[in-house]
């Protein structure tokens, strides 16, 4: 019992420092966008109150797995999903696969979570790629950097989320996968990806449609 209290001391300590980083409106972003983009300010160096500390547990894995309805309509286009290492994707455009913990992932009090690795959204049909890696998830959502047919498109706000649905579930045990963390943390479709894939596929993806859900496990033990 004394294990379980300190893990959910410790997520809580991490969930805090993550709710606690600035919110940046989605059109600027804390980083400028990748070399290459017309405009793109200088990179400014990271101040001394922003620094990496590793994530709060040796290891784990997180399944984002989508709804129903995505599914369908990634079926019905045609879209494949794919991995980008370390991340994986899921067969049969079900969702991906996530591994956490210190060797994946570390958090940034100024800028998030951050996970490395992303995926991509192949639609054959069309030819069309979107790309979304490098992904910071701060207190309205999830942030990373997209590329569309190779075309780095700087950082955009990929999906929205409400705090209120994963803070009481941080401190889920989960004693079978000797470990803590949500089982249910549902993720929103943003304005922007519901723009670019409408205009790149078709697909009628609206804001705030439920996209997929996290299912998070931080493992202490073998």
């Amino acid at each position: 019992m004394r294990v379980l209290v300190r893990i959910a001391q410790t997520l809580a300590i991490g969930a805090a420092v993550f709710a606690a980083a600035p919110v940046t409106p989605a059109h600027a972003g804390p980083f400028p966008p990748l070399p290459g983009v017309p405009g793109a300010p200088s990179v400014e160096p990271p101040s001394a109150s922003c620094f990496k500390f590793p994530y709060f547990g040796p290891k784990g894995h997180a399944n984002f797995d989508f709804g129903h309805d995505i599914v369908r309509l990634l079926d019905e286009r045609g879209v494949q999903v794919e991995g980008i290492a370390p991340i994986e994707a899921k067969p049969g455009n079900k969702g991906i696969y996530m591994p956490i913990g210190w060797k994946q992932d570390h958090i940034d009090p100024c800028n998030g979570v951050y996970y490395p690795g992303g995926f991509v959204l192949n639609d054959v049909r069309s030819g069309h790629t979107v790309a979304i890696h490098d992904i910071y998830l701060r207190p309205d959502g999830a942030h990373a950097q997209v590329e569309i047919d190779g075309e780095p498109q700087g950082e955009q706000l990929v999906a929205t989320y409400r705090l209120h649905e994963f803070v009481p579930n941080v401190p889920t045990p989960r004693p079978l996968e000797g470990g803590i963390g949500p089982k249910h943390w549902p993720f929103y479709t943003s304005a922007y990806l519901s723009r670019t894939v409408r205009d790149l596929t078709g697909i009628p993806l609206n804001e705030g449609d439920y996209l997929a859900n996290l299912d998070a496990v931080v493992q202490y033990v073998p």
